[in-house]
């Protein structure tokens, strides 16, 4: 009977290889291994490692589905609670692997487009955002500016957590941190 091969265990294993020895010392060979399948059978699926770190990252963001918790519902504090678990939940499973991709694309520039999906859901936060300064709830700044206030320092805590876990901060509280960032900037 033939294996069945799992694209979200293939994914895994990419994940966990890229976070542990970056995309540049993470072989196909590896990744094959972590997975339990061939390095042919990878190709097959795949092609290259770049296709394959592509379809992770899409499948890793997509299963986080921020641009669903990126609804507006008329409610700002509901609304921005959910954006920021849902990044906090996405951040803590597949964060680092996220900003490992993206300190190597300066040497990889094939893996600029991996990247597409994840910072589209930015851009989708932001006309969130635009919406409630539209409706004179919050006050008008560039959107991005916005969700970089709302998901900077969520972003910061996470990279402290992942570069030296013995001294990291505390998480976030974040209905707090929603708060915050709404006194701040409700009309």
């Amino acid at each position: 009977m033939p294996k069945i091969v799992r694209d979200a265990d293939i994914y895994r294993a990419a994940i966990q290889v890229v976070i542990e020895r970056g995309y540049s010392g993470a072989t196909t060979r590896q990744i094959a291994e972590a997975a339990d399948i061939s390095e042919v059978t990878l190709f097959r699926k795949y092609g290259n490692k770049a296709q394959l770190i592509k379809e992770a990252i899409a499948a890793a963001t997509g299963q986080f589905d921020l641009q669903t918790a990126a609804v507006y519902t008329g409610d700002v504090t509901v609304d921005l609670l959910q954006v920021a678990q849902t990044y906090q939940a996405s951040a803590e499973e597949i964060g680092q692997f996220i900003y490992t991709i993206r300190l190597e694309i300066p040497r990889h520039p094939e893996l600029a487009e991996s990247l597409d999906m994840p910072l589209g859901l930015i851009d989708h936060v932001g006309q969130l955002l635009a919406r409630y300064q539209a409706d004179g709830i919050l006050v008008q700044e560039h959107p991005l500016h916005a969700v970089a206030a709302l998901w900077g320092p969520l972003m910061v805590t996470n990279i402290m957590r992942s570069a030296a876990p013995g001294v990291a901060p505390p998480p976030i509280d974040l209905a707090a941190h929603v708060a915050q960032f709404l006194d701040g900037r409700r009309v």
